[in-house]
């Protein structure tokens, strides 16, 4: 095994480093085993049974315990429900083990049993990786593979093909067990590698292709990774510049970074990304929905990017009310409106609040959120309608729709978070003063 072996083979793991090695038992992890022995590597084995395959899955963690028993290898064994935590999770029972068996390493890593996690996988499963994430569709960080190194997880044989492992196995004679699913091609992976078999015979290079591939499209993401901006956070939400979509390429990683911030990692494709673009260009306050309730809207200077709630959705009063009369003499919370009465000494510009003559406010008014035919009397008077108002204000159509008002039929007396309308404003007559704030979401 010449291109993993003596020197070759320690510069691929990184020195002074303690190592679990993912011991399945399988050839792949017999093979990295026996190179960590001879290399003398600091290492322990890790075997992980996902409750899965019964009987042979009970047979595989007795054969890693005899095997690692035998040559003097410490061995954690962990036993994990896969199929009950799919169920639960709404996974498949692939995703449902994965998660579960890094679970387990990340365990490990965090709580310093190692300094490293060795993984086995050999340069035919980075052809399998990175062909099977073309056919779901994936962009050039997926095209990238899986890399040698990937924070805390190594991955020494990644430049080795699958027959040089099999070669290594037979010249030292090291037994191995074989996970009979691994013939069952209505696994994606397993189809996919019945059929590499067959592109290798009149491609023989194909693993090298690939890995070249990954290489190019490595160094394509690093460099788009260094040159895209973050977008920018404001009140929660998420703002990417215009200018930058006039380079789509770092444009859409720009817009990767802005669901990752409103935490979706996974699920927004090329056509969230095409229709993110598609926005710029149209009329201010368009909108697009994307993947796990973001939506993206379009201001003037800026794509912004909100995880979307349905009307009203938290700015109900109880009962489920999103409209209650105005409680005259009340100090609280109504409709995500807080209410208070103070001092006129209190009134202080620039805090946020907004200050209202109590008195003003009729007996019939109401607290609810804004509609269509509202009217807004500005300071100074003069009679608006109340979306052009907000228009003025230069409030999003996104947000107007969340805003509460009180109100005496269409004639807006207060919009909170925004403004008062003059029929209602503090003067040198004012006994009572309301304090105006937005309560917490």
């Amino acid at each position: 095994m010449k291109t993993i072996s003596g020197e070759e083979f320690r510069l691929r793991v990184p020195a002074d480093a303690r190592v679990a090695l993912a011991f399945s038992g399988g050839r792949d992890s017999v093979a990295l085993a026996d190179l960590f022995l001879s290399s003398g590597t600091d290492f322990f084995a890790v075997h992980i049974e996902h409750g899965i395959r019964g009987e042979n899955s009970l047979r595989d963690a007795s054969f890693a315990e005899r095997f690692c028993k035998e040559r003097g290898i410490r061995l954690l064994v962990f036993r994990v429900d896969a199929p009950a935590f799919a169920e639960r999770n709404r996974l498949t029972l692939e995703q449902a083990a994965r998660q579960l068996r890094y679970g387990v390493f990340d365990g490990l890593l965090d709580g310093g049993e190692c300094d490293y996690v060795a993984l086995a996988h050999h340069a035919d499963d980075q052809t399998e990786t990175v062909l099977m994430r073309m056919l779901r569709g994936t962009g050039i960080k997926g095209l990238r593979g899986m890399s040698p190194l990937s924070g805390r997880y190594i991955r020494p044989l990644l430049a080795v093909s699958r027959a040089e492992i099999d070669g290594y196995i037979g010249a030292r004679g090291l037994p191995f067990t074989e996970d009979e699913t691994n013939r069952d091609e209505s696994y994606t992976r397993n189809f996919l590698r019945a059929e590499l078999a067959r592109i290798r015979e009149r491609f023989p290079a194909v693993n090298e292709a690939v890995a070249r591939l990954a290489r190019n499209a490595a160094e394509a993401d690093d460099y788009i990774e260094a040159a895209a901006p973050y977008p920018e956070e404001r009140d929660g939400e998420m703002r990417v510049p215009l200018a930058v979509f006039d380079e789509p390429v770092l444009a859409k990683r720009t817009v990767a970074r802005a669901c990752a911030a409103l935490g979706v990692l996974q699920d927004v494709e090329e056509k969230h990304y095409d229709a993110v673009i598609g926005l710029v260009g149209a009329g201010t306050g368009k909108r697009v929905e994307l993947s796990h309730g973001v939506t993206a809207h379009l201001d003037s200077d800026a794509v912004v990017f909100t995880r979307t709630r349905g009307r009203g959705e938290g700015d109900r009063a109880a009962g489920g009310a999103t409209e209650a009369p105005f409680p005259h003499g009340f100090s609280g919370e109504v409709l995500g409106v807080v209410l208070e009465t103070v001092p006129k000494e209190q009134v202080a510009k620039g805090d946020g609040a907004l200050y209202a003559d109590a008195d003003k406010i009729p007996d019939g008014a109401v607290l609810r959120k804004r509609r269509d035919g509202d009217v807004f009397t500005k300071f100074g008077g003069g009679t608006k309608n109340f979306g052009d108002f907000l228009t003025d204000r230069k409030v999003p159509l996104r947000r107007r729709d969340d805003i509460t008002v009180c109100a005496v039929g269409n004639d807006v007396l207060f919009a909170a978070g925004v403004e008062i309308s003059d029929k209602v404003r503090v003067d040198d007559d004012t006994v009572a003063v309301l304090k105006i704030t937005l309560g917490k979401e």
